[in-house]
């Protein structure tokens, strides 16, 4: 069977995997071992039926009622962690990074992909302060009911928030005009990531950098719980990355991806990553399952 690879953006050979539900058929590409959904749901239908915060209800019924116990153990285990670590905010601190590059006196563009409400927006903008930097926060969001939330916050600190899938936001943005892209569960979403990042790689700054948290589909938990893993999620779930996919994905737009040791613990389920621009002068780029290489 041959689909288009989202991490190559071209036709290639794939093979089903034993992961499905309904109509929603996960495959797997033979040239990258990339793992996906062969039939994404249009950018249409995630505005309405299968909007986020739809899906997500239904999901977190279907579980309860699936699993019971460890739906319970899930909750108290996430709730014991936010007692235990109250201020713990990944993407900031991964963020922070930004202050020792970018001149002091110059607010930071933050572009939230796949924005929601834009409550992570407004915790970055007071963590940010704190540490006596401003920001002007920018959003993109599919959801039309999200979208009106997110832009009313926004608006009242200084930003905007986009209505339109990623892809079409993200070109309404002018080039360099971003220095921090934030992606919390987003790219997991979206059915076109390559052809996102490179439109991402154009609205960064020269200094910026991209912070994302993906689903881990090379994480301990996945291998021990197969199909009842709980990254699964049909049919808005689309990507599944392992470390070595998303490389290969953000070499193919321009991006160096930087993992430390705690952002891809095999015993977690997601994994975060921060993407850098790289120069690739006077040459076209081929991605393959040895990695990022420049085009005869």
């Amino acid at each position: 069977m041959e689909l288009v690879c989202p991490i190559l953006g071209r036709v290639t050979r794939v093979r089903p995997t034993a992961f499905r539900s309904g109509e929603w058929q996960v495959v797997r590409c033979e040239e990258t071992g990339f793992v996906f959904l062969a039939n994404p749901p249009s950018y249409e239908a995630l505005t309405s039926e299968h909007a986020w915060e739809v899906t997500s209800a239904a999901e977190k019924e279907r579980r309860k009622s699936a699993e019971p116990m460890l739906s319970k153990l899930s909750l108290a285990a996430a709730r014991m962690k936010l007692r235990l670590f109250p201020r713990r905010n990944r993407f900031f601190t991964l963020a922070q990074q930004l202050c020792g590059v970018l001149p002091a006196d110059r607010s930071i563009r933050v572009l939230d992909i796949g924005c929601a409400a834009a409550d992570l927006l407004q915790d970055l903008q007071g963590r940010f302060a704190a540490v006596g930097r401003n920001i002007i926060p920018l959003g993109i969001e599919v959801s039309a009911h999200l979208a009106r939330l997110a832009h009313e916050t926004c608006a009242a600190m200084g930003g905007r928030v986009v209505f339109a899938n990623a892809v079409d936001g993200a070109g309404q943005f002018g080039a360099e005009t971003v220095d921090l892209v934030i992606m919390s569960s987003f790219l997991e979403h979206e059915a076109q990531p390559l052809v996102l990042l490179k439109k991402l790689h154009r609205v960064l700054s020269a200094d910026g950098i991209v912070v994302l948290k993906v689903p881990n589909f090379a994480c301990v938990n996945r291998v021990l719980r197969g199909g009842r893993w709980c990254g699964f999620r049909y049919p808005d779930h689309v990507n599944y990355f392992t470390p070595k996919t998303l490389r290969l994905l953000a070499g193919g737009a321009g991006f160096e991806v930087s993992q430390g040791m705690l952002d891809c613990l095999p015993t977690s389920d997601t994994m975060y990553a921060v993407l850098r621009k790289v120069a690739v002068a006077n040459a076209e780029c081929v991605v393959s399952a040895g990695g990022l290489r420049k085009a005869a």
